[in-house]
């Protein structure tokens, strides 16, 4: 891939590169290299730990300012996991999500309690160019592979290119011909582009990487690398004045859609979102969910930050109120910047929740608020953070700890403590499917919550007796299974640190409390006292004899 380090950095473009002097001091590179330098040949002679540690420089000394996502977009496809820092994780837990995280400043990490910013920010830059840098050495040419599905009549084979500078439309936004002006700017890409576009980008359901790669013959690697060059051009053309219309569509769309709405709401925003992209062959609405800055897709609803993380903080208001009817409830809900007209339906998505309407059956049992009786008052069930083995990873999960057994493997149930049940919305007498690369798992509540047999995906990952394995569902309603193999020894600190899923090389004692601290949901600064006060609460016994 024939980029640079401005390519990949946009502050360099707009800054004045050759008066940084930390840019112009690299001996082994040549002048100008930040701009010149493929970024293969750049890698070659600086690792992605040392080209961290000089865009956090950078970032920390000439753009304070700037946003941490900014500075380096692609941080916003790279998964937080490969992010794993105990740094990062208390940063990660003070933004709320990965998003607010990126948002932030270099100064606004500075200011914050708690956080030490050149850390957070060198572990962040390096993650990306120690994920790039394997694709970057890919060995050569790949065949050109048949397309998946027909490119359109007017996709003849070509090479994406930046869009011709052209001064922004003085027309009001609602004259503007935005599927003209996307399909402008996105009508030269080459085929391979063209199918990662449509695949992993503007779409609603991105394929996995390694099916698309099959699909087309090429390496999972070498799709990533587009798919981060794509992002990286995709950014650059919503900064140009021609995309100005645009992006002020986007900041008025994210004022009607609020922190959370459905799908639906974005589609009937503006008749075009309904047209079909020539350039793209998707809906325009995939487009504009794509480029809609800090929402996520989750289900049926578009979500500004974490889903996990405001369906917990909405349960908190209403479980907290004095009298949590409908009424109350509507009201209490739209301080967390949800729209009136769309906060009934948010409430009767909300897992484990329920609400007195003030209304009664004909048995006398109060109603909900979507109509279902509810003879169980809410608020019952243990918090997923006081529930033991359960850990909230860098993702903002909270995935449950599996430590696999002989029965396990032989197809034995595997139970599920109540807490992280009520997590993942799983009621008392419930039972229902989740899906998972292995086939489906069922999800039960009988006289206890549990999984069912775990066997194919213990043979699959090739579990152990004494292994363990990590689990959690999207909000899609995937099962995601993380495998740790069985522990050789290691002293108490590696130990710990393992059974909560941090597998980073090293670790101190202070390390792992801060690390097992963020983990358990402890906020701000907690000593070995405070963490064993709450392990103890959970029933950690294993965690408390590695650290006690």
């Amino acid at each position: 891939m024939n980029f640079c380090l401005s390519d990949l950095v946009p502050p360099l473009r707009w800054s004045d590169a050759s008066r940084i002097g930390v840019l112009s001091e690299q001996g082994e590179l040549p002048d100008a290299w930040w701009r010149s330098l493929p970024m293969e040949r750049v890698l070659g002679v600086m690792d992605p730990d040392a080209l961290g540690e000089l865009i956090t420089d950078l970032a920390l000394e000439h753009w304070p300012a700037a946003a941490v996502g900014d500075v380096l977009p692609a941080l916003y496809v790279l998964d937080p996991d490969e992010a794993d820092d105990p740094q990062v994780a208390i940063a990660l837990d003070r933004a709320g999500s990965w998003v607010g995280l990126l948002t932030l400043s270099g100064r606004e990490l500075t200011d914050q309690p708690f956080i030490k910013a050149r850390p957070v920010l060198t572990a962040l830059f390096t993650a990306v160019f120690a994920k790039l840098a394997p694709s970057l050495a890919a060995p050569g040419e790949v065949p050109e592979p048949a397309p998946v599905r027909a490119r359109p009549a007017h996709g003849a084979v070509r090479h994406l290119r930046p869009a011709p500078e052209v001064p922004a439309p003085r027309a009001p936004q609602s004259d503007v011909d935005f599927p003209a002006l996307i399909d402008g700017a996105f009508s030269d890409m080459d085929d391979r582009t063209w199918m990662v576009a449509q695949n992993r980008v503007f779409t609603d359901s991105p394929s996995a990487v390694e099916e698309l790669g099959k699909l087309l013959a090429v390496s999972p690697d070498v799709l990533q690398a587009l798919e981060t060059t794509l992002r990286l051009w995709l950014a650059e053309w919503l900064d140009k004045p021609e995309a100005a219309p645009y992006k002020a569509h986007l900041a008025w769309l994210s004022g009607e859609l609020g922190v959370a709405a459905p799908k639906s709401r974005l589609i009937a925003a503006a008749e075009w979102h309904k047209e079909e992209l020539r350039s793209l062959d998707v809906p325009a609405w995939h487009f504009v969910v794509a480029t809609l800055p800090g929402y996520q897709v989750s289900g049926d609803w578009l979500v500004a930050g974490d889903l996990a993380d405001l369906h917990e903080r909405t349960r908190g208001l209403i479980l907290n109120a004095e009298r949590p009817t409908v009424a109350r409830a509507l009201e209490l809900v739209s301080s967390l910047g949800i729209h009136p007209d769309v906060a009934k339906e948010w409430l009767e998505n909300v897992p484990q929740l329920s609400i007195q309407s003030g209304k009664r059956s004909t048995n006398g049992v109060p109603r909900s608020a979507n109509g279902a009786t509810t003879a169980k008052p809410p608020g019952q069930l243990k918090d997923v953070a006081l529930t033991r083995r359960c850990f909230r990873q860098p993702d903002g999960r909270w995935w449950l700890r599996v430590d696999v057994t002989g029965e396990h493997i032989q197809g034995a149930e595997v139970p599920m403590p109540t807490g992280f049940a009520a997590y993942l919305g799983l009621k008392p007498g419930e039972n229902r499917p989740a899906r998972s690369a292995a086939g489906d798992v069922e999800l039960t509540w009988a006289s206890r919550p549990g999984f069912g047999s775990l066997q194919r995906i213990l043979t699959e990952v090739a579990a152990k007796e004494g292994s363990h394995v990590f689990l959690t569902i999207s909000d899609e309603g995937m099962l995601r299974v993380r495998h740790l193999s069985a522990s050789n020894g290691g002293d108490p600190t590696s130990q710990a640190l393992r059974l909560v899923g941090y597998t980073a090389p090293g670790g101190t004692p202070d390390q792992a409390v801060r690390v097992i601290a963020t983990r358990i949901g402890l906020s701000g600064p907690a000593g070995r006292p405070e963490l064993l006060t709450r392990l103890r609460e959970r029933g950690d016994r294993d965690l408390i004899s590695l650290l006690d």
